[in-house]
């Protein structure tokens, strides 16, 4: 049997050849986009943001279970209140989250997104600026850490007018000041 890295390097491959071929845009968030932009942290599953049209969806789903990825129905009919904008797929044990645009920042970080090349894979990943902001959104104490991870790694290059503009059109004003001044801290 293959060791877990493996395993989650191979789903990952699958995955992003798989949202390559279709006609969607999509980015890469979560753990993983964090590792691309800040202090990498252990991460068991792939988050994906992705503009998937409705009538998108059985074509995508068919294409992820051709890959070998399982679209997980008893966890969309455990969350009647996320599933209309959070599919969850497994590969084995490993979660994929596809996330859909629920708001206008949604739509703007895949807008924003950025190709960069990880080994020898070429993705798209969502900015860092656009990270922070995602994981103030999320608002879990895992999510402020990885936002003063960004800020602390990539502060000489983030567009601060834009987090900020973000951060006041969204409510989260007090959480990124919060998160820029742990960032400066010693």
């Amino acid at each position: 049997m293959p060791a877990p890295s493996k395993l989650f390097e191979s789903a990952f491959r699958e995955l992003i050849d798989t949202l390559e071929s279709q006609p969607f845009p999509y980015c890469l968030l979560g753990g993983l986009a964090l590792g691309l932009w800040a202090a990498p942290r252990a991460t068991q599953d792939l988050d994906i943001l992705a503009a998937v049209r409705e009538q998108q969806r059985s074509q995508l789903i068919g294409a992820l279970e051709g890959k070998g990825f399982e679209f997980d129905r008893q966890w969309a009919e455990d969350n009647p209140m996320i599933r209309t904008w959070h599919l969850r797929f497994r590969r084995g044990m490993i979660p994929v989250d596809l996330l859909l645009p629920r708001d206008v920042h949604d739509r703007e970080v895949l807008e924003r997104r950025r190709r960069l090349k990880l080994h020898e894979l070429s993705l798209w990943v969502i900015t860092p600026e656009d990270l922070v902001l995602h994981k103030l959104k999320a608002g879990r104490p895992r999510d402020f850490e990885d936002a003063v991870s960004v800020l602390v790694r990539q502060k000489t290059s983030l567009d601060l007018a834009y987090l900020n503009n973000w951060a006041q059109r969204l409510g989260i004003t007090e959480e990124l000041g919060y998160c820029l001044d742990q960032s400066t801290e010693p």
